[in-house]
């Protein structure tokens, strides 16, 4: 069977994107070659993929073993690491060589990447073509072969990169190419802590391993689990995207019956409602969620339905698997040996221990194609001061709740933060879930109930707290809604969204 490429991902198409001046003809001939390279068998795709997943069984009990290595040995491997993709890509991105021109690659250390400017999601998409270090690749190549990837499933790009897309918390959409060395150290941090796990409860049997997240093999959440599938460490996987109706997530999970469930937050909070309701009969040993932050309440929501530990997950597109909660401990493990992470302030200086960051910066060591170096993620992380409790040795955070971009900026300059309103709506057990706009003079909020809600009361209760924190006059208008809009393409739930 042949595997038809439809859609904008031409050679004249590919050939009008390398303007001239911006690569060498050779690399127009590698480029167009790379197009031709797309229009591929299905076994051909096979072939590749079974590398992956040959190479995923191999490597994981090792990779497993990571998770206790001491730290020193941790950062040793991320320092070695750091070296190599500074090489690369002073060497082979245009971007990055007039950013790294002072600095020596062999000879740094991580307090050195603070004499480097930091990179933002606007800069990686404004010169993604200058970024990226297989110059072949460009940011219309890359899109292109997202639309043929979201017509006709996965692929590879010029025969070894994946390339992926998410919106993020933020909105801003991003395109992310991954090597192939990357992408499969990105499936392996992702498994390990759930083998390390497996192993030392001495469970077996085979593992269902149940996905609830995006729908198309553009987003990780999507992706890595049908790249991997087969290997004999995963089991059996299967995916059932949150665009489906609840009624037939529910329906097929109980057909399932996974081990192991991933889910974001907010379907998960679903999910365990369900559960509570008898609706949903599944008894999973491992529940994991991510890619949108999660709160407390939603938590013991889904632990005391469940009777199971939910291990958080803080991961980005761009990062991979960034760390993980310890089932039962409070925090989360920093995944020490993918990135470099410095937490700073609004104004760009270091954080110190117990104190909340305004951005997290990350230098994302194990992908060398589309390098990110000191990248700004705007998450509010809080590195823990507190003794470690757990057998995993990664340093700690704490669950990140929100980020910088979810901050509600008024005219008058009056600053409010998402927890003002979680505090208020989280407080309501009528309240399944909700989602918050910003308006010129106040917020409209859609909320989901359980039972009915007085939404009178809590409109003049955040009225109050609005006034008191100096917004004068201010609006809150709240709603009923049977669901929300949540992003394209990957499912995931803006809880917060400022204006603009």
């Amino acid at each position: 069977m042949v595997r038809v490429h439809r859609g904008p991902l031409t050679i004249p198409s590919i050939c009008r994107s390398l303007q001239p001046g911006t690569r060498h003809p050779d690399n127009r001939l590698k480029a167009v070659r790379c197009v031709l390279s797309m229009t591929t068998t299905a076994e051909s795709y096979e072939v590749l993929r079974q590398r992956h997943v040959e190479a995923f069984a191999a490597r994981l009990a090792g990779e497993a073993d990571k998770l206790t290595w001491p730290l020193e040995q941790l950062h040793a491997l991320r320092d070695t690491r750091l070296r190599a993709l500074l090489r690369v890509a002073k060497q082979h991105s245009p971007w990055h060589a007039e950013r790294l021109r002072s600095i020596d690659p062999d000879a740094t250390r991580p307090p050195d990447l603070a004499k480097i400017p930091t990179m933002t999601k606007a800069d990686l998409m404004t010169h993604w073509d200058d970024i990226v270090t297989d110059r072949r690749l460009t940011l219309q190549l890359a899109n292109d072969h997202l639309a043929t990837v979201a017509a006709d499933g996965p692929a590879y790009l010029c025969g070894e990169h994946h390339v992926v897309a998410s919106g993020g918390s933020s909105g801003m959409r991003g395109v992310f190419a991954w090597d192939f060395e990357g992408w499969l150290s990105f499936a392996l941090v992702r498994e390990r802590s759930s083998f390390w796990l497996d192993r030392h409860a001495a469970r077996t049997g085979e593992s269902r391993r149940a996905w609830v997240a995006a729908e198309r093999a553009i987003h990780p959440t999507a992706i890595l689990a049908r790249t991997f599938s087969g290997s004999p460490q995963l089991g059996v996987n299967r995916s059932f995207p949150v665009t489906l109706s609840l009624s037939e997530i529910v329906a097929g999970l109980n057909g399932f019956r996974p081990t192991y469930l991933f889910a974001y937050p907010s379907m998960l909070h679903l999910l365990a409602l369900e559960a509570r309701a008898g609706r949903l009969r599944i008894s999973p040993h491992e529940l994991n969620s991510g890619a949108e932050p999660l709160l407390p309440e939603v938590r013991r929501e889904v632990e005391d339905a469940f009777g199971v530990a939910v291990i958080n997950l803080y991961a980005a597109a761009e990062v991979g698997v960034i760390a993980r909660s310890f089932p039962g401990s409070p925090g989360m493990h920093l995944n020490e040996d993918i990135a470099v992470c410095e937490p700073i302030d609004i104004g760009g200086r270091p954080v110190a221990l117990g104190m909340p960051a305004a951005k997290l910066l990350v230098t994302n060591v194990i992908n060398s194609v589309l390098p990110l170096i000191r990248y700004e993620l705007t998450d509010e992380v809080t590195f823990l001061a507190e003794a470690n409790p757990d057998p995993w040795t990664g340093r700690r955070i704490a669950d990140v709740q929100g980020r910088l971009d979810d901050m509600f900026t008024y005219a008058t300059g009056v600053l409010v933060h998402p927890h003002v309103f979680r505090s208020v709506l989280g407080r309501r057990q009528g309240i399944l879930d909700y989602q918050v706009r910003q308006l010129p003079r106040g917020a409209d909020i859609a909320v989901r109930t359980t039972t009915p809600v007085n939404l009178q009361d809590l409109s003049r209760e955040l009225v109050d707290v609005l006034t008191r924190l100096g917004l004068g006059d201010p609006e809150v208008s709240i709603r009923v809604v049977a669901d929300f809009n949540r992003q394209a393409g990957t499912g995931k739930l803006r809880r917060f969204v400022p204006l603009g």
